[in-house]
């Protein structure tokens, strides 16, 4: 009896330091992103895209590919579950990351410049954590699903977090996009406040944070009557007498 126990242990024994060198060498090559080599294919597919689970001495691997593009190799005891990773799979959906400076906050979005590209702004709706306390010139991570439509500002679609990584970033916002951002046409005011035979003179309200820079060039007529015009004629065109002489014809 005691022969049979003492065999018994000895092949528990043998079991259990195969199973140790073998998960050192699977483990070691999930941690370089490869297959086990010292597991049996688990037969039963998920149905995710391409994910494979593997079963080993006491320990799983799960070799995942899935749809939404999430590839990574997870080793673990033989309880480790495809739901354990879930959370991942949520993170590895934002499929791309913009770091960008902000401009100005809104009621339900900000704009930001991009930290990487200073001429790119983006218009950035809030996610439900809403308004976490965003201030101009902190610097920012923005998770969205890589969609980025061609406005301007440019819109990101699909905003799934927007992180502060730092309150006061080293990336100076130019002046064009803080006049942009912070002054606008809708905000100014052209009124006449003199008209005379020589001159005009125009009232200008600006209410802009920064003021509206806007220039052009004006040229002032003097409407005279043409001298030319006799009134007779078919008339194609405006039917005046300032009207000018190729506006008529003489009828057959």
């Amino acid at each position: 009896m005691k022969k049979t126990v003492k065999i018994v242990c000895i092949i528990l024994g043998i079991i259990i330091l195969l199973g140790i060198i073998f998960f050192a060498i699977d483990c070691y090559r999930v941690n370089k992103q490869e297959t086990p080599i010292f597991c049996i294919k688990n037969a039963a597919r998920i149905r995710d895209g391409g994910t494979v689970e593997y079963l080993g001495l006491g320990y799983k691997v799960i070799d995942f590919h899935t749809l939404s593009g999430f590839d990574d190799i997870k080793i673990g005891t033989w309880f480790m579950d495809y739901d354990d990773f879930l959370n991942e799979f949520e993170e590895n959906n934002r499929t791309a990351t913009i770091k960008a400076v902000v401009v100005k906050v809104n009621e339900n979005s900000l704009f930001a410049m991009g930290i990487e590209n200073a001429t790119s702004l983006y218009s950035v709706g809030f996610t439900d954590e809403g308004n976490i306390g965003f201030e101009q010139g902190q610097e920012i991570e923005i998770y969205f699903d890589g969609t980025i439509l061609s406005t301007y500002p440019e819109q990101l679609s699909n905003v799934e977090k927007i992180e502060i990584t730092k309150e006061k970033s080293d990336t100076e916002i130019p002046q064009n996009i803080l006049r942009y951002c912070y002054s606008s046409k809708e905000n100014v005011t052209v009124s006449i406040k003199e008209l005379t035979n020589h001159s005009l003179s125009l009232a200008i309200e600006d209410t802009n944070e920064l003021p509206y820079i806007y220039t052009n060039n004006y040229t002032i007529y003097q409407k005279v009557k043409n001298e030319n015009y006799t009134g007779v004629g078919e008339i194609i065109g405006e039917e005046t007498e300032n009207s000018t002489a190729g506006f008529t014809r003489n009828r057959n």
